[in-house]
């Protein structure tokens, strides 16, 4: 079987290494304060340009996603182990608004006036079929 290097396959390798490290670490002993997350900036850059900017600052053997400021797109950035940029992704995303909780409910008063309907239309058919 041919070794064929890809990209993709490096950089899973690279994160399965890193969680492996991770798991292998010693907890601390002794009191500990409680771990805070801080929050992540996105990324956002100005057009194509930017994300080839972004690229550009990106380490060997990495990937970014990031926003344009100005549109709906986002920039898939990835560099291989070699610091060789691959060819950018652009991907374009609609925002929506979260439906309402419970807007897709039907009360059952509804339901069984649906019901009713469904048998009516069924009743006719047959009636239909009959008489032909």
């Amino acid at each position: 079987m041919d070794n064929i290097y890809s990209p993709q396959l490096a950089n899973i390798q690279t994160q399965m290494q890193q969680l492996q490290n991770i798991l292998n670490q010693k907890p601390p002993v002794g009191p500990t304060a409680p771990a805070t997350v801080a929050p992540q900036a996105i990324p956002q850059v100005e057009g194509i340009d930017g994300a080839r900017e972004f690229l550009k600052k990106l380490p060997a053997n990495s990937t970014a996603a990031v926003f344009d400021k100005s549109d709906s797109v986002f920039y898939g950035l990835a560099v291989d182990a070699n610091g060789i940029p691959a060819p950018i992704k652009i991907g374009r995303f609609t925002l929506e608004d979260a439906p309402e909780p419970g807007s897709n409910v039907i009360t059952r008063q509804d339901f069984d006036a649906f019901k009713d309907e469904i048998r009516s239309a069924l009743a006719a058919l047959v009636r239909k079929e009959t008489e032909e």
